[in-house]
């Protein structure tokens, strides 16, 4: 049984639900877990007693949450050394224009490039507006910024856009390629192979899903 981490930072909740949507599918898949919240996380935390990692924080003011920087900082290199993915939470992937776009990839390049850490898969997942949970200086200012992409900008109640579907089917890559790695761990092969992904695919610094 492979034991799997899923440390996440959140500031609304949603990540949470999502770091929970992730630990229900692997149990399915026969995985045990830790789903532990990067604020609240014993400061002796580490990768080492874990077979693979998730790491789940969402956007706010063009950055992560400060736990989740500081936590993946210092267990880089431990991380590197055992399958690990990050999901990247955010609005922005709902914008049509480029330039949104290429500002969501430039954030999460540019945390993964100054922490060190290579995960061999990443997934940005699209959050939520929960305006009925914003105090009313966050809700006017949301929903000016809101307002400008075309989004919805009714504060009497909450959005969700995450694709559900997609989270589950993320985290049942992961425990199949656990399962794979640990069956390789029993039964090393007669020559080195190339770093895998998540997906079966060669691992390359800041690939993406």
């Amino acid at each position: 049984m492979s034991r799997v981490l899923i440390l996440y930072g959140t500031t609304d909740g949603h990540t949470r639900k999502i770091a929970e949507a992730l630990g229900e599918t692997l149990r399915e898949e026969g995985c045990a877990l830790d789903v532990i919240d990067a604020k609240r996380a014993p400061s002796n935390l580490g990768p080492e007693s874990y077979d693979g990692v998730i790491v789940a924080a969402s956007i706010h003011i063009r950055t992560y949450q400060r736990a989740v920087k500081r936590w993946v900082l210092r267990h880089a290199e431990a991380l590197n050394r055992r399958p690990s993915a990050f999901v990247s939470v955010c609005l922005g992937i709902l914008e049509h224009r480029p330039e949104a776009q290429q500002q969501v990839q430039e954030i999460t390049q540019r945390f993964l490039q100054r922490s060190g850490w290579r995960p061999v898969a990443t997934r940005t997942v699209a959050g939520a507006l929960p305006y009925t949970r914003y105090s009313w200086l966050k809700k006017w200012v949301i929903r000016r910024i809101v307002a400008k992409t075309g989004g919805d900008t009714d504060t009497t109640r909450d959005f969700e856009y995450t694709d559900w579907d997609d989270v589950r089917a993320f985290a049942r890559e992961l425990a199949s390629h656990l399962s794979r790695s640990e069956g390789r761990r029993r039964s090393p092969p007669p020559h080195a192979s190339s770093p895998t992904s998540v997906f079966g695919v060669a691992a390359r610094s800041g690939d993406r899903a």
